[in-house]
């Protein structure tokens, strides 16, 4: 049976982690399972709920480093064969890790799979109209991922060596900030299997300290930055996977970034459009 490490890194979320790790103990899946979580020297005491917690994770507290340095982290510390990454104000179904593992065992080789996620507020009310992400009947493959992200961070369990690979989540530049789980996807998709799940698996906790997720300009920078990483990391994939050149691939971006302000004003705050344009140009024109 294989082994999975649940890396779970943790920043000012306290009040959120005892349902997160109930969600961890609560799996169907019944091969091993390490569960870690990475203090990233958060203010609060998220790290001692932790440690008190019935699962009894391995808590390792740290300097700050961000997000993308608490995974990698955590990652290094880890030591099964799948890695499972989910974040501290998230939630898992109970049949979340069965279903992936069932489906990545089918593909007989290193590979990262994801599923669906809903989006809720911390009392339990679903955010979205349409609240189920991606579409049941996504096409998941590379080139696509090169248009728009729909792998949730929360949602993956990949392959060990995919992460050796490809250099885990980038920490340098505006990538610390934002856009570096998307980095590392574009990544992995260029040299393994996307293995899509269509069941939803995860449980997005929407509230104001969500890093990029409640704000459309810097998950649309995050995007940017990610696409350039790719392109700086591996020319020759990028010119292979995808549909325009970078300025291409910005100019597409951008003019969705629009489309969706337009068609869905109560997500997009004043003066987005204008903050969008300008990391646009940001980006071409640094």
């Amino acid at each position: 049976m294989s082994s999975i490490s649940v890396v779970i890194p943790a920043y000012d979320q306290a009040e959120f982690i005892d349902a997160c790790l109930d969600s961890v103990a609560a799996q169907t899946w019944d091969g091993e399972l390490e569960v870690i979580v990475v203090d990233d020297e958060s203010p609060d005491d998220i790290g001692e709920r932790a440690r008190a917690h019935s699962l009894a994770p391995t808590v390792i507290r740290q300097k700050n480093t961000g997000v993308a340095g608490a995974r990698n982290r955590g990652v290094a510390e880890s030591s099964g064969e799948w890695i499972a990454f989910l974040d501290a104000d998230d939630r898992w179904t109970p049949d979340k890790l069965e279903r992936q593992m069932g489906a990545l065992q089918k593909t007989r080789r290193p590979a990262l799979s994801f599923c669906r996620y809903r989006r809720f507020t911390p009392d339990g009310q679903i955010v979205d109209v349409n609240p189920d992400h991606p579409e049941v009947d996504l096409d998941a493959t590379p080139q696509k991922l090169m248009t728009r992200n729909f792998i949730g961070t929360s949602t993956v369990v990949v392959h060990r060596d995919c992460i050796a690979r490809c250099g885990g989540f980038p920490e340098s530049g505006m990538l610390k900030k934002c856009g570096q789980d998307f980095a590392l996807w574009l990544r992995i998709a260029a040299y393994f299997p996307l293995v899509y799940v269509p069941h939803i698996g995860m449980e997005y906790t929407v509230h104001k300290k969500n890093r990029v997720g409640v704000d459309p300009v810097r998950h649309h920078r995050g995007g940017l930055e990610a696409l350039r990483d790719f392109r700086n990391w591996d020319p020759e994939r990028f010119k292979a996977l995808a549909p325009a050149s970078l300025s291409g691939m910005v100019a597409l971006r951008t003019g969705k970034f629009l489309v969706d302000s337009l068609t869905h004003r109560d997500s997009f705050p004043a003066g987005s459009v204008r903050r969008a344009l300008r990391e646009s140009a940001e980006l071409l024109w640094p």
